[in-house]
């Protein structure tokens, strides 16, 4: 139960009441119990026991009948003998607590014979502080019996009590002496005057003969003045006989056994104040066969409440026609009964199409089922809603709303319609959406920006288990900062809109296309069935880059380098990216305009590459040494010089050979600071061999190609020398073919300066792809270091040995000295030394070697000039 009951249970306690006045016996105050209470609480059924009169130690019940809901509780008979209430039960029934079970009835109780199967039951003892008189027993309650609030029951249990005991009364007073029948009276009296209604008894001349406490209020008198009066005194005939015609007693008269009842009669109380009330007339019996009894049910409030509730409705209609935002109203049955002339305006139709279930018509389609289900389960659930819509015109024209909503309730506490107000916000989402776009996408490409893109990301990460691989592409246009410098920036943006432009045409509306940076862009794809659609994904877009770009009068050529990353389920985004940008890396160092995929062996490349840049830059003389290889004269035995190697002493560095971590430190900028080092370690390992240097000894150092681009270098390299006190004619230093060839010019400046200054100049891997023959006139060289590749398997390859015998006289032509590297084998060196190649350098002579050993050898080997 809850307090929304309480008008129910109101009126079950007056329709108990009027039995009072009817000298029902006991069965039929029990019948009306069953059936009030039934109702009230909507059980399946009920029965119904009536307890005797106890008389000597036990005390006995019968079952008096039982109903169901579907007979509206009309009390069928039992037939039974009287027997013994269990003692257990009987104290708790004369306790009168009620004994709730949602676990069919509890052990004890007496259950109906018959097919009246119980899930759960209520058990409502009559009793009072004097007697036990009947119990009630409900079943199948639709609310589980513990959770009711049974304290509100008890006015109707007081009220059934006193109608009980007065029927225990009468049955008695046959039994009793007279003091039993004077106090049965008492009682009788006590009953009359706790009654809600006011009362009335009158004679068959319309003379009042008694009244109880509530009408004596009612009509402003003590109740001993107003016996004996006439009721033409307090009610108003004229209504009465518009009514009936005749009088309100004589057709009251007419059928006794009939309840009159005449709505809204005007009821005159002695001081002059008027109030309105529905009065019932029934037969009454108790003074004679003519008495009559008038219930009064004062309706002043309610009609006063009515009357207020018009007056706020009247001015609640004013305000809403003037309030700026949409005003609906919908009743129980969800159909318009009110619309402001703002929420018609809003939705384009008339007061008269919006009513009834025409107000539905107006929301938009997409959003119409939605919107209906939410405000079912939001208001219907907390009483309230608030969400955003959209509405649409007969003319078709889209607004947004936003829409609140709130239930209404009726006096009992049910559900009575609802109220709805909407707010347009059509432009307010307008701003908003640009103001979006704004912060989410590029605004010279209209492409998403680096915030977004990093949103999509992830959520295409978080969805990869779901809808299937993601691949993410790093594109970066090559040599797009020349374009920049040469036709300026206008141009380059430009350049970057059109290739925006031709990167959509070639991707799905359901991927996503970045611009990151500068002249990067990044490609979401999704939805991926394997690796074979990235790959031709990749490839449309080198091809569509490939193609000219106009860029005012001129056509102008631009390739782009693809690094990508595939991932089949979702993975840290971070470590994503980082994928992708190592691919992109080795595409741009595999020679730019292709596309590459990362593969564990890019990460261990990119693992080195992390590792080689904390060596280099916090801890080079800890991670790195130098190791010395001598070469040698092939014909006399002697040391001609010794070539200065690094070697990476790291767990990473041991697996990785020099020419890949050099060839590392040259791309990744750090040659300057390693070449410093470098040639610092070598000067100040070569004050020890001072004396073999007076004689001759060379010790050689390899340049890098991306020392010639620090126009310092030769100031760098004298300055150390100096340092060091040491004579530049001692040393070689050593360069590759590769390096002549990226700048030419500036890399004969640099030789010549560093040649004018002492330094020996010997061409280092001559043979490996790169013909620096044209140039060797402008360069100041004097030997040329024949490659391990060419020396390698020159004994089993007859093509090999014409390649060398060619180099071998090219040199002797050039005039220019020729050291074989890579020598391992006695046949390999007779036969270069049978050619003219003296000066071996190589295994079969000496591994690399730390400097203590170079030490030894220099102790027990001569050096000697090269011959």
């Amino acid at each position: 139960m809850n307090r929304r009951t309480d008008h129910q249970l109101r009126q079950s306690i007056s329709n108990l009441e009027k039995l009072l006045l009817s000298s029902q016996g006991a069965d039929t105050i029990l019948s009306r119990c069953l059936q009030e209470l039934g109702h009230l609480l909507k059980a399946e059924f009920g029965y119904v026991y009536e307890v005797q009169p106890m008389e000597g130690g036990d005390v006995h019940w019968d079952l008096a009948g039982y109903g169901s809901l579907d007979t509206n509780f009309e009390l069928e008979p039992a037939i039974t003998t009287a027997r013994t209430i269990p003692h257990a039960l009987l104290f708790q029934f004369r306790s009168g607590r009620f004994i709730a079970s949602d676990d069919g009835l509890p052990e004890g109780h007496p259950m109906l014979s018959g097919d009246h199967p119980i899930d759960n039951v209520l058990c409502i003892p009559l009793a009072d502080v004097r007697n036990l008189y009947g119990v009630v027993y409900l079943c199948n309650l639709p609310e589980n019996p513990e959770n009711l609030v049974t304290e509100r029951l008890r006015p109707f249990v007081t009220a059934a009590c006193c109608l009980l005991r007065m029927s225990w009364s009468q049955t008695l007073k046959q039994k009793c002496p007279e003091p039993v029948a004077k106090s049965s009276e008492v009682s009788m009296e006590k009953l009359f005057n706790s009654l809600f209604n006011g009362v009335v008894l009158v004679d068959g001349h319309g003379k009042v003969i008694r009244c109880n406490r509530a009408a004596s209020e009612i009509l402003q008198l003590p109740r001993d003045q107003v016996s004996g009066r006439s009721v033409e005194e307090f009610f108003d005939y004229s209504v009465v006989s518009l009514v009936n015609g005749t009088g309100l007693l004589k057709a009251s008269a007419k059928s006794k056994a009939a309840l009159s009842v005449i709505r809204g009669v005007t009821v005159r109380s002695a001081n002059g104040s008027k109030k309105l009330a529905d009065l019932r007339v029934f037969p009454c019996g108790v003074f004679g066969s003519d008495c009559r009894g008038i219930v009064i049910d004062d309706i002043s409030e309610q009609m006063r409440s009515a009357s207020e509730f018009h007056e706020a409705q009247q001015r609640l209609r004013a305000l809403t026609t003037l309030a700026p935002v949409g005003i609906l109203q919908l009743n129980r049955a969800w159909e318009c009964t009110y619309a402001n002339d703002t929420w018609c305006d809003f939705v384009g139709m008339t007061s008269d199409e919006v009513m009834g279930v025409g107000w539905v018509n107006a929301i938009h389609h997409l959003d119409c089922d939605r919107f209906l289900d939410c405000v079912r389960k939001e208001a219907a659930g907390h009483g309230r809603y608030t969400g955003d819509i959209r509405f649409q015109t007969p003319l078709g024209d889209v607004r947004w709303a936003s829409v609140s909503a709130c239930m209404l309730y009726d006096e009992t506490g049910g559900i009575d319609g609802l109220l709805m107000t909407q707010s347009d916000i059509t432009d307010y989402l307008r701003k908003e959406q640009r103001l979006r776009e704004i912060a989410e996408h590029d605004q010279l490409t209209g492409l998403t920006n680096r915030a977004s893109f990093h949103a999509r990301l992830t959520s295409a990460l978080e969805e990869s288990e779901r809808y299937g691989p993601v691949a993410l592409m790093f594109i970066d246009l090559d040599n797009f900062k020349h374009i920049n410098d040469t036709l300026g920036h206008d141009a380059g943006d430009e350049l970057l809109i059109q290739v925006a432009q031709r990167l959509r045409d070639q991707i799905r509306k359901v991927d996503t296309i970045s611009r990151v940076g500068g002249d990067e862009f990044t490609v979401i794809l999704t939805h991926l069935s394997n690796q074979t659609a990235v790959k031709m994904v990749a490839e449309k877009l080198l091809k569509a880059l490939a193609e000219p770009f106009a860029l005012g009068e001129k056509n102008v050529y631009v390739t782009c380098s693809i690094g990508i990353a595939v991932v089949e389920e979702m993975t840290d985004r971070k470590q994503f990216l980082k994928h992708a940008d190592i691919a992109l890396y080795k595409a741009k160092e595999s020679g730019r305009n292709q596309y590459r995929f990362y593969t564990s062996e890019l990460n261990r490349d990119a693992h080195m590459m992390m590792n080689l840049r904390q060596s280099v830059k916090a801890s080079v003389e800890d991670d790195f040494s130098i190791v010395f290889q001598p070469w040698f004269s092939a014909r006399s035995g002697g040391i001609i010089g010794i070539e200065a190697l690094t070697r990476w002493n790291t767990e990473v560095g041991n697996d990785v050979s020099p020419s890949v971590f050099i060839k590392q430190i040259e791309e990744s900028g750090l040659i300057i600071d390693f070449s410093r080092w470098l040639f610092g370690e070598v000067f100040r390992q070569s004050q020890q061999w001072r004396v073999q240097l007076e004689h001759g000894l060379k010790i050689s150092i390899n340049l890098s190609e991306r020392q010639f681009l620090n126009d310092e270098l030769t100031d760098e390299i004298i300055r150390l020398a100096h340092k060091y006190n040491l004579d530049p004619s001692w040393f070689v230093l050593e360069v590759k073919e590769k390096a002549l060839l990226a700048d030419p010019e500036r890399a004969a400046r640099a030789l010549d300066n560093l040649n004018r200054q002492g330094f020996s100049i010997h061409l280092d891997d001559f043979g490996t792809g790169y013909s620096a023959l044209m140039h060797l006139q402008n360069m100041p060289i004097c030997c040329i270091k024949i490659d391990q590749s060419c020396v390698k398997d020159l004994m089993a390859l007859e093509s090999k040995r014409r390649i060398m015998r060619a180099v071998l006289s090219l040199a002797e032509s050039l005039e220019l000295g020729i050291i074989a590297e890579g020598v391992e084998d006695k046949d390999t060196s007779e036969w270069l030394l049978e050619h003219g190649c003296v000066l071996q350098q190589g295994f079969l002579f000496s591994p690399p070697v730390e400097p203590v050993e170079i030490s030894g050898i220099l102790d027990e080997l001569p050096v000697q000039e090269p011959d």
